[in-house]
C-alpha cells in the first residue's frame, strides 16, 4: 500500500476504535479524531456526545456486548452499567493501540472533496488530505421532536433524553414522558422515585421483554432455543407467552396491543416499567393531542397538570461539517448502500448506522473488516474494488428492512444477521486482488 494513503476515521465511540483496531492490525495508516478529550462516544458521561444517565444500564447482555476476543473483566456483571461500559471501551482503545493514532478535542469544522481526496479541517487546527474517510458519529445527535409538532403551547419545562443525567431534574415535579422507546421506558421507571407523578405517553402498543428469563439474560434464552419449534411463528408465539407469565404483556395492563410481529421492531429490554404501571407509580396515555399552558392533553380526552416534559423520541443523523448535498437522500435519512456506503462517493464510508437487536459485540469485527478491505481495495484500484462499485448502484441486498414497523427511527433498523451476511460477502468481494500477495484477515 503506497505511503500517501491515508485514512481518517471521524469519532471515537465503540465503532471508530472497532474500525481503527482492523485498520492497526492490517496495516493501514490512519488518523482518528474525536471531538471530545477521550474515548467514549455515547458512554462518555463527560462530554457533549455523551448519552449518559446515572441508573443506566446496558439493554444488551455481556455476553453479546463484548467483542469475543476481548472478554469484559469476570466481574462485570451481566448487564453492565453504563461506567462500567466506558471502561470497558477506553480499555478496549488502550489494548489495541488506538490512543497512538487519536486526535482529541478534535471537532471537524469541514470535510470537502479536493479532486479524489477528501479535505478535513478540524476546530483544533488540522487540515489535511486523505484518501478514505469513515465516518463513525453514530445515530444519537441531534435530538429529534415531533414532527408536526403537538398543537398548542407549553409553559412548563422541557427535556430531550439527551439532557436527562439524574433523578435530581425530576424531584417534586409532575413529569411527562413522551416516546416507548428504551430510553423512554427506563426514564419513566427512574421518575416513580422522586417525581409527584409521571405520565407516560405513547403512540402504539409495544412488546415489553424481561431482562432475565429462567436465570438466565433473555437473549441467551431466545438464542438457546434454537430450533425447538418446527417454524418462526411458533417460536415467537412460545416466546409471547413466556413473556406474558414473566408479566410483560402490556395488554395486562391496559396499553394497546402491539399492531406488528413480536421482532418487527427494536426491543425494549424493560422489567420495571409495566411494574410500576401495576403499581400505579406511572399512569400510561396515548398520544399528546395539544398544550394549554401546563395542561396536556391525551387521545383519550383526558388532561392532566405538568411540569415537566421529556421527549424520548429518538434522534437525527447530523453532519455540520459535511455539506448536505453531498449525499445523496432517501426521506429523512441519507441513501446508504448496505446502511454503509454511498452510491455517489468512492471514498466515504459511514460505519455503525444501524439499529438492530443484538449486542455491540456481533458486528464490530464485521465492519472493521469491511472497513479494512475497502481501504485496500481501494488504495490498490483493484478488480475487487470495480466489482464492488459496480456491486452498489445494482444490488439490492435483503436485510429485512420492510419487516419491521413503520417509523422514523426504523428506517434504519436490520436484520443483524442479513446486515452480517451481506458484508462479509461484499468484505470477499473487495479482497480479491487487493493486497498484492498479502494474506487479507
Amino acid at each position: 500500500m503506497s505511503k500517501s494513503f491515508k485514512v481518517a476515521i471521524i469519532g471515537g465511540g465503540p465503532t471508530g476504535i472497532g474500525v481503527g483496531r482492523e485498520l492497526i492490525e492490517g496495516g493501514v495508516d490512519f488518523d482518528l479524531y474525536e471531538a471530545e478529550a477521550d474515548f467514549g462516544g455515547v458512554w462518555n458521561s463527560d462530554g457533549a456526545c455523551g448519552r449518559t444517565y446515572e441508573s443506566l444500564h446496558l439493554i444488551s447482555p455481556k455476553f453479546n456486548t463484548q467483542v469475543p476476543d476481548f472478554p469484559m473483566p469476570d466481574d462485570y456483571p451481566v448487564y453492565p452499567n453504563h461506567k462500567l461500559m466506558l471502561a470497558y471501551v477506553r480499555d478496549y482503545a488502550r489494548h489495541f493501540g488506538l490512543y497512538d493514532h487519536a486526535r482529541f478535542n478534535a471537532a471537524i469544522e469541514s470535510l470537502t472533496k479536493q479532486g479524489d481526496q477528501w479535505r478535513l479541517i478540524s476546530r483544533a487546527g488540522h487540515d489535511q488530505l486523505y484518501s478514505l474517510v469513515v465516518v463513525c458519529t453514530g445515530l444519537h445527535r441531534e435530538p429529534n421532536f415531533p414532527d408536526p409538532a403537538y398543537p398548542g403551547q407549553f409553559s412548563g419545562e422541557v427535556l430531550h433524553t439527551r439532557d436527562y443525567k439524574n433523578l435530581d431534574q425530576l424531584r417534586g415535579k409532575r413529569v411527562l414522558v413522551i416516546g416507548g422507546g428504551n430510553s423512554g421506558c427506563d426514564i419513566a421507571a427512574d421518575a416513580v422515585h422522586g417525581a409527584v407523578s409521571v405520565h407516560h405517553s405513547t403512540r402504539r402498543g409495544y412488546y415489553y421483554q424481561p431482562k432475565f428469563i429462567a436465570g438466565k439474560p433473555t437473549p441467551q434464552w431466545m438464542m438457546e432455543l434454537g430450533s425447538k419449534f418446527k417454524t418462526k411463528a411458533e417460536t415467537l408465539a412460545y416466546i409471547e407467552q413466556v413473556f406474558k407469565l414473566a408479566g410483560c404483556d402490556g395488554t395486562d395492563y391496559g396499553l394497546p396491543r402491539p399492531d406488528y410481529p413480536l421482532d418487527g421492531a427494536h426491543p425494549v429490554m424493560n422489567s420495571l416499567v409495566l411494574y410500576h404501571i401495576g403499581h400505579g407509580d406511572i399512569t400510561p396515555k396515548g398520544d399528546v393531542t395539544g398544550f394549554a399552558g401546563k395542561t396536556v392533553s391525551f387521545q383519550d380526552g383526558s388532561s392532566a397538570e405538568i411540569d415537566l416534559i421529556i421527549y424520548a423520541t429518538g434522534f437525527r443523523r447530523d453532519f455540520p461539517y459535511l455539506d448536505r448535498d453531498q449525499l445523496q437522500w432517501k426521506g429523512d435519512i441519507p441513501d446508504l448502500f448496505l446502511h454503509s456506503t454511498p452510491r455517489n462517493h468512492d471514498n466515504l464510508l459511514f460505519m455503525g448506522f444501524i439499529n438492530s437487536a443484538a449486542g455491540l459485540g456481533d458486528g464490530l469485527k464485521t465492519q472493521g473488516l469491511f472497513v479494512l478491505n475497502y481501504a485496500r481495495a481501494l488504495a490498490a484500484r483493484s478488480p475487487g474494488l470495480a466489482a464492488f462499485l459496480a456491486a452498489k448502484m445494482t444490488d439490492k441486498p435483503d436485510l429485512g428492512q420492510e419487516y419491521f414497523v413503520k417509523s422514523y427511527r426504523h428506517q434504519w433498523e436490520a436484520d443483524l444477521w442479513k446486515l452480517l451476511g451481506h458484508m462479509r460477502h461484499y468484505r470477499d468481494m473487495l479482497a480479491q486482488e487487493t493486497t498484492l500477495g498479502m494474506p487479507l484477515s
